[in-house]
């Protein structure tokens, strides 16, 4: 069913579009106050500038408050205070605005009340109804997320009523997952859900894109049990939710979403939400679209070079893992006598005989990647991430090293944290690629707009003076 759904797309286009029609409430209530007021459109200066600055502070208290997240599974109340807040926090950056230019007086204390009081109302208005409206796609099938419930005690089976009477969610319930225990745990509405099965079948199903949120009801004080669970499905990229029990619902700090009256806490989940994965595409473009026109003379060249300096394709491709794991095809210029896939790939080392002078030019100095720019452009790949690794590496280090596979919470990257850092070339022990996935961890934590910019600054210089790559 989650296959009819449109998850992570509509989730973010939706939240781009939050933003854009709160934007118009605040102007155009604006306006409306004024005209109400003055009968007329003698629009100044001054209400422009209030306009634009009441925006921008919005967005700012929006951010603050953590307005734009998803509340597909809180409820309507739990996204009302922060709105609240939010305008709350406008109307003081306002004031505080206004007093310190000495500009109250320009503007009319009438229509500014209006407006201070109109908008809100409009802002809650709407929401309702786009919330109204997403319940009853929701409930038809739409938007929907593939639910497994890791246990089966009266808290996973309280979580799982809540999700079954709450179809506007979008989350539609599969099952349950246990190791100890087989057949029907749970009957309602004329229909009856099951233990589907234990761990490896809930990896089974991970693998095959079969689930995409995973709730740990599990007893915190079986601590060995959870830490075994996360381990497992570290190795995968579903969200993972845990689900305590009150009594550790009070005394644990985290992100806290409630599904009813149940509260889960975040433990894995998509990095980038909402207009951030909007920024981060449109500089992935632009960056991308200038790299092309900057580099299309050296690019002839190189694949000049390719031809003439050895027998065979200009470009090849390689089999990666891109996002949420989904296989990819990666461009390269080949610098190598071979075009060796995945099922036969050998790591290049310190002299291979396989790569070609030429080749070992261009892998020097990272210009055999140029082509990874079409690959930004078709959206498979970032200019700043984790940098693909080929899948059979892939497949021999998901298996040693823990949370390896969080590296696919985001998009791959023609470079990354790790690569300004030192951590380029050859991966042939388990530490250095430990070392590369600390990286790569961090920058999927505190990833900014600001933090690709100076990456993409550094990266030049880190590959002049670097020779780790070969």
């Amino acid at each position: 069913m989650a296959q009819n759904g449109i998850i992570r797309p509509f989730d973010h286009q939706l939240s781009l579009i939050q933003r854009i029609i709160d934007a118009l409430i605040i102007i155009v209530t604006l306006m409306l106050s004024y005209w109400l007021y003055h009968q007329n459109f003698s629009w100044t200066d001054k209400y422009t500038i209030t306009a634009i600055a009441a925006v921008l502070f919005f967005y700012l208290a929006a951010k603050i408050n953590n307005l734009y997240q998803s509340y597909r599974i809180a409820g309507f109340i739990q996204e009302i205070k922060p709105l609240m807040l939010s305008w709350l926090g406008t109307l003081a950056g306002l004031l505080v605005l206004g007093y310190s230019f000495k500009s109250t007086h320009e503007l009319s204390r009438v229509v500014l009340g209006l407006w201070a009081v109109a908008t809100p109302i409009i802002l809650y208005t709407w929401r309702r109804i786009l919330r109204q409206l997403l319940q009853a796609m929701r409930t038809k099938g739409y938007n929907t997320r593939t639910v497994v419930i890791v246990g089966i005690d009266d808290n996973a089976k309280r979580l799982a009523q809540n999700i079954i009477h709450m179809p506007w969610t979008g989350l539609v319930l599969k099952g349950f997952i246990s190791q100890d225990y087989s057949g029907e745990v749970l009957s309602e509405r004329d229909e009856n859900w099951s233990v589907l099965g234990g761990m490896d079948y809930l990896l089974d199903m991970t693998r095959n894109n079969e689930v995409d949120v995973v709730y740990l009801a599990i007893p915190m004080h079986e601590q060995s049990s959870i830490n075994t669970i996360l381990k497992k499905l570290g190795d995968s990229t579903v969200s993972i939710f845990m689900v305590p029990d009150l009594y550790t619902a009070e005394i644990m700090q985290g992100t806290w979403v409630a599904v009813g009256d149940i509260p889960t806490v975040s433990v894995i989940d998509c990095p980038t939400q909402g207009i951030d994965c909007w920024a981060k595409r449109f500089e992935d473009i632009v960056l991308a679209s200038c790299a092309l026109i900057i580099f299309a003379i050296p690019m002839i060249i190189i694949a000049l070079g390719v031809k003439l300096s050895s027998p065979g394709p200009v470009l090849y491709k390689q089999h990666r893992y891109g996002m949420n794991g989904k296989s990819i095809s990666v461009w390269k210029f080949r610098s190598m006598t071979v075009t060796e896939d995945d099922g036969e790939f050998v790591q290049v080392k310190k002299n291979d005989a396989r790569v070609t002078p030429f080749g070992g030019f261009l892998r020097r100095t990272s210009l055999d990647e140029l082509p990874q720019f079409f690959n930004v452009l078709m959206g498979d790949m970032s200019i700043v991430g984790p940098r693909p690794h080929a899948a059979a590496h892939n497949e021999e280090f998901r298996g040693k090293i823990h949370g390896y596979m969080l590296r696919h919470k985001v998009k791959p990257g023609i470079t990354g944290l790790a690569q300004i850092n030192g951590h380029r070339g050859e991966t042939d022990t388990n530490e250095k690629m430990e070392r590369r996935l600390h990286y790569d961890v961090e920058y999927i934590l505190n990833w900014s707009i600001w933090l690709d910019l100076i990456i993409v600054l550094k990266t030049p210089f880190v590959i002049i003076r670097d020779d780790n790559a070969y």
